[in-house]
């Protein structure tokens, strides 16, 4: 047993400083490093632990006497381990920052190593209603920290003097606790092994069954100077050199979370007038391991969600989406029991402790309403998530308001003001702000973060939508010109690449929505219906090289769906912010493609927008796929009448897409270019967009690039295929002269 192994180690200590025989034979640093560098490892340890960097830091050693082979020794030793890598002591931060903060940026997902100052926020009004006021579903609330001495190393550094002196004045500031939060300590030195047990078996007492743990040190002199106190109601605790110098426990029964939270704070500041803690202004409090510094606090609740359990694909994304880890009532990595999960905040550093405490909040009371709205969810339907998981519009908006790491257009432009301003408003179609926000608000990482509800929505809610569509448009003011297609029969354009060594092939869509419908998150089944059908009759009327047939979503196989997706002809529903804006909603309902016989005009009817028109065929003649578009639209007016705004143009779902709404591309073979370091700067002044050939975000595939016309709002039609098609003109001439041509 693990626990036997420890105390071997400490009973064997060859020194007061409580070091094993086996941490003795490893410690050699350049023993330590041979191991991580020739092992086989993913830690981040490894990762980060660069020879150069190896080499720089050595030598190094804190004031308190910790080196590198004191940070590195559990990782060496545990080529498994999914950090590696603890701090010696507080000093040890910036001893051996050159690994340790590449390490903790890794870990905890930022950009640099900073936090903000403390703040536990406003007690007498936090907010923070008790989340399960029936009982229901939360069966029980814990929010803990951690905290270091200042002045004293971490364990694998410290000697018995030096825990003994922790303790001692830990008890001593622990004694001074009143009201509520007086107690009792209880050594772990002098409790029986049947007083330890209980306690361990209540889950009030710690342990010392981690191997990483103990490789790195963190059970030398085991059980010296360790013990637990905890107030006569045990809804508070300290648990005495654990891990951690100290870790402060406030927990109880039930989802009074503003009650635990209050405790834990009312503690820590009354030990504060007694003992300093190891604080620094990039990291926050310190800690031995670098996964739980900056707050520290780790705010969790044991809530049962059987529904959800059903379908972990539910919880995981609510879960995702408000930064909160699930996990086993029984810790990291173990599974869910009778439905019950420990479900915690997941984000410590970059963050203060009141916005720990919001995020944690606000996603557990969108789980709870996820779990009651449950019994309508239909299993292994994706499209069904946002009824699951809609919060309030309140909610939402603290949500986004709270938000210190989200960069989105909505974000800055959705202001306090403009919220009052609008929050109360709704559209004839019935569409209300939470339409518009519910997916930027969900997914905090979006880039735009807002749709419009429906075609009046560009009006009703244009104190956010105006400025949002500025911002992203890169336009002074809102202007749009009247449609212009161009002289068909006098374009100025035909074949860009008539030797076809470049463009491997030339596509153009637009978006249209139906003027007296709304968009997605407002309509039902029976108004996708009726656009479904209204829109194949105009299709159906085509004639000539448009004409085609309508493959409807609801009847076709799984076979057929997969063979057109492969085709790269059929949309998919697996964008999440799309989804969380109400995009799949009563899916696959009122949803198909209609192609021509070449399969060179296509619609998708009721994707993201009601209608998208798309002409493409292989090579560069960008003349005939956008007379065959213009063709296909102008016949379409015939029967189908258009959304569309004096100063935004046509109307779309996404304010990204409205003005022309036209997207002209080529899928374009320019290796050399490409390879050039001021390839996308130059693609940017020529107002183009560069992107891999599978979408956004995507990498090219040997050379072969999606290029785009990037400007959609304040020019017409034809002036935006004019400038995709002389900017394609500029790739290819430099193409050509970088080639030697």
């Amino acid at each position: 047993m693990y626990k036997k192994y420890c105390s071997d180690l400490a009973s064997q200590s060859a020194s007061q400083s409580g070091k094993s025989n086996t941490q003795e034979k490893m410690s050699d640093l350049p023993e330590l490093w041979k191991k991580l560098s020739e092992g086989e490892s993913k830690s981040l340890l490894k990762k980060h632990c660069t020879k150069e960097v190896y080499e720089k830091l050595k030598d190094k050693k804190s004031k308190l006497g910790g080196t590198l082979a004191d940070c590195i020794r559990s990782g060496a030793l545990n080529l498994n381990s999914g950090v590696g890598v603890y701090a010696c002591d507080p000093e040890g931060y910036e001893v051996f920052k050159e690994l340790l903060d590449p390490v903790i940026m890794d870990y905890h997902k930022v950009d640099k190593v900073e936090h903000p100052p403390c703040d536990f926020g406003p007690q007498d009004k936090l907010g923070f209603d008790p989340l399960d006021a029936t009982g229901e579903f939360i069966v029980s609330t814990r929010v803990r920290v951690g905290r270091s001495h200042e002045g004293y190393p971490f364990p694998p550094v410290s000697t018995d003097e030096q825990r003994k002196d922790m303790e001692n004045k830990t008890i001593a500031a622990l004694n001074t606790l009143e009201g509520e939060l007086k107690g009792k300590y209880y050594s772990l030195e002098t409790m029986t092994p049947e007083e330890n047990q209980q306690l361990i078996d209540d889950h009030f007492m710690f342990k010392n069954d981690d191997k990483m743990l103990g490789d790195a040190g963190g059970y030398n002199g085991w059980p010296k100077a360790r013990g637990i106190f905890f107030n006569d109601n045990k809804t508070f605790l300290c648990w005495i050199n654990e891990e951690d110098h100290l870790r402060f426990i406030s927990m109880q029964k039930g989802g009074d979370v503003g009650e635990v939270y209050k405790r834990l704070v009312s503690a820590i500041k009354q030990l504060e007038k007694k003992l300093t803690f190891a604080y620094s202004k990039r990291h926050g409090y310190l800690t031995f391991c670098p996964t739980n510094l900056g707050t520290t606090l780790r705010a969790s609740v044991h809530i049962k969600v059987p529904k959800l359990a059903k379908n972990e694909e539910v919880l995981n994304k609510i879960c995702a989406d408000n930064k909160l880890q699930p996990r086993g009532i029984h810790g990291e990595h173990t599974e869910s029991v009778g439905g019950v999960y420990d479900i915690s905040n997941k984000r410590r550093l970059g963050l203060t402790e009141y916005q720990a405490m919001q995020e944690m909040y606000n996603g557990i009371k969108e789980i709870i309403q996820a779990e009651k709205n449950a019994k309508t969810y239909r299993k292994n339907s994706i499209s069904q998530l946002i009824t699951i998981s809609k919060m309030s519009l309140e909610e939402l908006w603290n949500k986004l308001k709270n938000a210190t790491d989200c960069k989105s257009l909505l974000k800055k432009h959705l202001t306090p003001g403009v919220y009052q301003q609008l929050k109360d408003k709704k559209t004839k179609f019935g569409g209300t702000l939470i339409h518009c926000i519910q997916s930027g608000c969900q997914n905090l990482d979006s880039g735009c973060g807002i749709y419009a509800s429906d075609p009046e929505a560009y009006d009703v809610f244009k104190e956010v939508l105006h400025p949002v569509i500025q911002d992203y448009h890169k336009v002074p003011e809102i202007k749009h010109p009247k449609p212009d297609f161009g002289d068909l029969n006098n374009l100025g354009f035909g074949h860009l690449d008539p030797s076809g060594d470049f463009i491997v092939s030339t596509r153009v869509r637009v978006g249209r929505s139906h003027a007296s419908y709304g968009f997605p998150p407002v309509v039902n089944a029976e108004q996708c219906k009726e656009m479904e059908k209204i829109s194949v009759d105009a299709l159906n009327s085509l004639e000539g090289e448009l004409k085609g047939k309508y493959y409807s979503l609801e009847t076709m196989t799984p076979e057929e769906n997969q063979q057109l997706i492969d085709d790269h002809f059929m949309f998919k529903n697996d964008d999440r912010f799309l989804q969380d804006a109400g995009g799949y909603n009563n899916w696959p309902i009122g949803r198909g493609i209609f192609f021509n016989n070449n399969k060179t005009f296509l619609c998708w009817v009721n994707e993201e927008d009601h209608l998208r028109l798309i002409s493409m065929q292989k090579g560069g003649d960008l003349a005939a796929v956008w007379k065959r578009l213009i063709n296909a639209i102008q016949e379409m007016e015939k029967k189908l009448t258009f959304a569309h705004h004096d100063q935004l143009g046509y109307l779309t779902f996404c304010p990204t897409n409205l003005g022309t709404t036209c997207r002209a591309s080529v899928h374009i073979k320019i290796p050399k270019l490409a390879a050039e370091s001021d390839f996308k700067e130059y693609c940017e002044k020529l107002n183009l967009q560069p992107r891999g050939i599978h979408g956004e975000h995507t990498e090219s595939v040997g050379g072969v690039y999606d290029i785009s016309n990037k400007r959609r709002l304040g020019l017409s039609e034809i002036e935006a295929i004019q400038e995709m098609r002389r900017g394609v003109e500029e790739i290819i001439k430099r193409e050509k002269a970088l080639q030697g041509k």
